[in-house]
């Protein structure tokens, strides 16, 4: 998707964590209502590997409060990297990366990318907002559900 203005928003955050136990959980989009607001469901079909399909349902407005965006894994490397894409096909383009990096034994760096098409906006809204004050929302958005993922993942022995 190179002919298309896209919205690209980055966040960063160090968890208390080993980094195995932060992968298996971060980069799992089944995980993604307890961190992400906006999620209400996400199914994977099959193994979480290169390939697989994501249906991700998500509360966008009152106008589109159960949006069904497809995505495929498009790269996938054990504790390291998982990035989901949207098909050629979709309505809007949107690109979610997520990528771990052991700083220490139990301190993991999670880094979380996401590209997407502005013009869901004003599907969800009906009307266009200015691209600057999207990326402003994206950005204080992305900060905050790291911060929440970062308590969850500390806060569960079992993650």
């Amino acid at each position: 998707m190179t002919n298309k203005k896209l919205i690209i928003t980055t966040g960063t955050i160090l968890v208390n964590k080993n980094i195995e136990n932060v992968f298996d959980f971060f980069a799992d989009p089944g995980n993604d209502h307890l961190w992400r607001a906006e999620i209400n469901q996400s199914n994977v079909d099959g193994q979480l590997q290169s390939g697989v399909t994501v249906s991700e349902y998500s509360y966008l407005s009152k106008k589109a409060p159960d949006n069904l965006v497809l995505l495929k894994c498009i790269l996938f490397d054990k504790n390291s990297i998982a990035t989901f894409e949207t098909p050629d096909n979709a309505n809007f383009y949107l690109k979610s990366q997520r990528q771990v990096k052991a700083v220490a034994d139990n301190i993991t760096e999670i880094v979380y990318t996401l590209e997407f098409d502005p013009a869901i906006v004003k599907f969800a809204l009906g009307f266009a907002l200015p691209k600057f004050i999207i990326s402003l929302k994206a950005n204080a958005d992305i900060k905050k559900y790291l911060r929440k993922l970062k308590i969850i993942l500390e806060k569960n022995e079992n993650v």
